[in-house]
This record gives C-alpha cells, structure tokens and sequence, in this order.
C-alpha cells in the first residue's frame, strides 16, 4: 500500500509536526492522541520520504507495508517519537520505531521499502553474446536501482560498438559486466603513441574493458604485461 499525502486532520487537535489521519480525543483535563493503523503507517512513510533523496534524474517512491486494520488505536498523550529502529537503515528495506513515552509507553514497528527509479539504458531486443552493440539495440527503461547488481548505463554512446558477454532479454538494463569493447583473452592492437610517433603491435588482453577505461594487456612479441587505455574495438592505446 502506498501512503498518500492525504490527510485527515483532528477535529480537536492540529498537529504541527506533520502526524495526520490522527483521531485527538480530550477527556476532561486529560488531553490524548489516539493513532490508528493508517495514523501509524503515515507517520513511518513521512519520516522516510523527508530523509531520502531520489537519484540524479530519477525518482524516489516509499511504501509503507500495510498494518493489521484490526488493531486497537494507540492512546498516547502527547506526539510519539518516530525513529529508525534499531539497525536500521535508509536503504531499500527499513523498518520505523514508533514510541510513546510516559503513561501509555507503547511501542510500534512499521516495515517501508524504498524505490529508487531511474532510466538506464537497457536491451531493445534479445541480445545474446558475442553480438556488437548499435544505437538501435538500445533504449531507455526505467529501473529500481535497488534491484540493479553492478553498473548501469545512462549514456548509450558507451555501449555503440561494444560486444555483448552473455545473453539479455529485452528491457533488461546493461550492465558494465554484460559487455567490452575490450575482451579478456581476445587479441588486441597496441598502439604507442606521441605527438610524432604512432607503433602498433599485436597484443592479447588480459582483462574486459570498454572506451576510456584502462586494462591490462601483454603485448605478444616481448610476452610483457602493459597498462593500456581501450580506444575502440579491439583496440587499446599507450602514450609514450
């Protein structure tokens, strides 16, 4: 269930610090908050939504799990303390403490997820591995960053020209893991360079890479293990 910023104010009491869906009760000289279920779920979803930030170009989305509608209200006298329970944490899961304390000194726990979505670049179609990456392989797709493993991508131009590793479904993001321009154990041109001066030599690589990242690779002749940055397909570059 997804808590919306619906709310519903006392009667009695209007609660400056953001606690809605709350029944206020007052007897007598004795002023109480009553917090029923959706009153408690609503307390946890606001403290979250207010601490965590969505990704760059993305958005956040925080669910509170629902409560048992059965449940008696909570009676507290004053606001209660919301809290991450302990060892808890802003990630995907958390669960929030909800505590009143004096008199009625009761304690409640509500789970939240939290959602973090963006758009990466994902498969268009099946791909299976092997297959050289072009721009109409690939589209844009929405993702849960929190069920994404490895890295992503949010600039297709990185991809264009690199090699698939292993086989994608359709809408499936890439991951940095899934391709190379750059693969271990193929061969590879080395190229030295300066201002004046362009060698090339045959060479093996010794790990994956893609454009600007830098591997390892051995250069065939002299069997000797070199840093190198991937510039193309199949192609790494060594300034002199």
């Amino acid at each position: 269930m997804i808590v919306r910023k619906s709310l519903l104010i006392s009667s009695i009491f209007f609660i400056t610090c953001g606690i809605n869906s709350v029944n206020a009760k007052t007897s007598g000289s004795d002023e109480s908050l009553r917090f029923n279920y959706k009153a408690l779920q609503e307390l946890a979803h606001n403290y979250v939504e207010q601490r965590v930030s969505a990704p760059d170009n993305g958005r956040v989305e925080v669910v509170a799990n629902n409560l048992d509608p059965r449940m008696a209200p909570k009676i507290c006298a004053q606001p209660p303390k919301v809290g991450l329970a302990t060892n808890a944490n802003l990630d995907s899961y958390t669960t929030i403490e909800i505590e009143c304390v004096g008199k009625a000194n009761w304690r409640t726990y509500v789970p939240v997820r939290i959602y973090r979505y963006k758009n990466v670049v994902a498969a268009a179609s099946p791909m299976a591995p092997g297959q050289m990456i072009s721009e109409s392989d690939l589209v844009f797709s929405e993702v849960d960053l929190n069920r994404v493993r490895s890295n992503v991508f949010t600039d297709m131009t990185a991809l264009i020209g690199a090699r698939i590793k292993k086989r994608i479904a359709a809408g499936q993001a890439i991951s940095a893991s899934d391709t190379c321009l750059v693969c271990e154990g193929q061969s590879v041109t080395i190229v030295a360079q300066d201002k004046a001066l362009r060698i090339t030599a045959a060479g093996r690589a010794l790990a994956d890479g893609l454009k600007g990242e830098s591997v390892v690779v051995e250069n065939a002749r002299s069997n000797k293990s070199i840093q190198a940055v991937v510039t193309g397909l199949n192609e790494v570059t060594v300034n002199l």
